[in-house]
């Protein structure tokens, strides 16, 4: 059991949404909670990798810059410097 104080604004409109819904506070608030609670344990469960792969891979351009970099750069010296 806890108690929960809040805000007379946030208190209103608990209230009214109460209301509006035909339930109660209490049912508004521990629906709320279970919500918030599932979502970070989504979070808490990802990878690294999960939480940022919609940004790996965008990269446009050369897709084998790592394992050619020194042709890559003996190409560039000798361009340079071939005069």
């Amino acid at each position: 059991m806890i108690s929960l104080r809040l805000p007379l604004e946030l208190e209103q409109e608990l209230t009214t949404i109460a209301r509006l819904e035909a339930t109660t506070k209490t049912h508004i608030v521990r629906q709320a909670i279970v919500e918030f609670v599932d979502k970070l344990k989504k979070q808490r469960g990802k990878s690294a990798y999960s939480l940022g792969e919609d940004l790996f891979g965008v990269y446009d351009g050369d897709v084998d810059l790592s394992s050619d970099y020194k042709n890559r750069l003996d190409d560039v010296l000798h361009a340079k410097y071939s005069h």
